[in-house]
């Protein structure tokens, strides 16, 4: 019985897995029979009880089960204290199925870490394989769209196509590496793993992605630092950082894909293509506004500077809003009731500042960024409380590391789902002791 328990566990674990990278998955989507997740769901519902049942030890996450319930509740009483006419209760149930059921997802997988880290080399692998197809057939990885024809991912009819694949090529890419960094760590040299590291690090500059090929350093150095190599974790970090600067600052590195982007901003900005603050008073935050592309007509669009400047002053207008902000979905309702025709609907969630702190801060006030910060923070203290863990451990707190950053400037919370759940998982995985440990 024992055995069905932890063979049922690595089901869940897989399957789990599975429903949160979907998107990374590619090769599911070649058909469209296959891109449904129904059939997930299905493995996911019968392995669950087991899973469950099989859990052990479950007092040491009482605390993060504390703590997400006061967060959710918090959270809860603040929607319907502030919630108007124009408020949909879906979106309160979205918040609610992504914090709770993915992060308790997240602890039952965690227990079985391995079953994550197979779906995550699977999406890594597929997706890596695709890259030379890309390369040989248009010449640039960084053009998303065409990673839609390489792996035959279907339109869906109606659906507006997503212009960043060359995103979630690069997240899933990045993921996958983090395991494979510990395994080097565990069977090379640890100069193979650094080397490895910044090979990654360098196509990630091609495929155009700043906010992975500027993280995924952070998160090897920190994988170092805390199997306790830290004098290799220094030189990591400094061949990092000689990177980093030949990319963006020397002839050589103009032509690649996250440089150039950086520069096609920076040209916006200049022109002032990018917000400059209202001059009618129609703004009360006073964060967005209106430029003159010299048509006549007035252009308005966004960038991360507009959504977090309207994020923190509208966090810090006055005392009750920083204390309790304007309630969960306010912070999509207020911007574009601002700009009324920016978007096709003002939604809750449609649009959100790209910050976890800005947009607790905005919808929650302080009470909910002290809130959702343990919640967020409690894997890391687990972490680096064990002297010593699993390689299957390491793996999903390197994958959380990742996430987490990428937290701090893209994504929203009610949709962050791996957000959740690879937090469950890094707490839960510290009590795995089924793999070789790293020393």
């Amino acid at each position: 019985m024992q055995g069905i328990r932890l063979k049922a566990g690595l089901v869940f674990s897989f399957s789990a897995a599975t429903l949160v990278f979907f998107n990374y998955l590619y090769f599911l989507k070649w058909y469209q029979l296959s891109g449904s997740r129904l059939w997930v769901v299905g493995f996911i519902v019968v392995s669950a009880p087991f899973a469950i049942f099989s859990f052990r030890d479950s007092r040491r996450l009482l605390v993060l089960g504390v703590i997400v319930f006061a967060y959710c509740g918090y959270t809860l009483a603040g929607y319907f204290v502030f919630r108007g006419p124009e408020f949909n209760i879906r979106y309160l149930c979205q918040f609610l199925l992504t914090v709770i059921a993915f992060a308790g997802a997240g602890v039952l997988a965690g227990r079985r870490p391995a079953g994550v880290i197979c779906v995550v080399l699977i999406a890594g692998g597929a997706l890596l394989l695709a890259l030379p197809v890309a390369w040989i057939e248009y010449g640039s990885l960084w053009k998303g769209d065409d990673f839609r024809n390489i792996l035959g991912i279907p339109q869906i009819p109606g659906r507006v196509p997503y212009y960043s694949y060359y995103q979630l090529v690069a997240y899933g890419i990045a993921l996958a590496a983090i395991p494979v960094f510990i395994w080097l760590l565990s069977w090379t040299r640890t100069a193979v793993a650094i080397v490895f590291g910044l090979a990654i690090t360098l196509l990630l500059a091609e495929l155009g992605s700043r906010t992975i090929f500027l993280l995924l350093p952070l998160v090897f150095t920190t994988l170092l630092f805390h199997t306790g190599r830290h004098a290799h974790a220094v030189v990591l970090l400094g061949l990092s950082v000689a990177l980093a600067t030949g990319v963006f600052y020397t002839p050589l590195g103009r032509d690649v894909a996250v440089a150039q982007r950086m520069e096609g901003e920076a040209e916006r900005y200049a022109q002032g293509a990018i917000f400059r603050p209202k001059t009618d008073g129609g703004d009360p935050y006073d964060a967005a506004g209106a430029f003159d592309a010299g048509d006549g007509g007035d252009h308005r669009t966004w960038s991360r500077r507009t959504l977090f400047d309207f994020a923190l002053k509208g966090w810090l207008a006055d005392p009750a809003s920083f204390i309790f902000g304007h309630g969960l979905g306010s912070y999509s309702l207020d911007l574009t009731g601002i700009y009324p025709g920016w978007l096709p609907a003002p939604h809750e969630g449609e649009v959100y500042p790209h910050n976890w702190i800005l947009e607790a801060g905005y919808e929650g006030g302080a009470v909910a960024v002290l809130l959702l910060g343990l919640v967020l923070l409690f894997p890391f203290w687990r972490s680096f409380s064990e002297p010593k863990c699993s390689r299957g451990a390491q793996s999903i707190v390197g994958m959380y590391l990742l996430v987490f950053g990428a937290a701090f400037l893209s994504g929203g919370i009610a949709l962050n789902y791996t957000l959740f759940f690879l937090a469950g998982a890094a707490s839960s995985a510290q009590e795995g002791k089924s793999l070789i440990e790293v020393h």
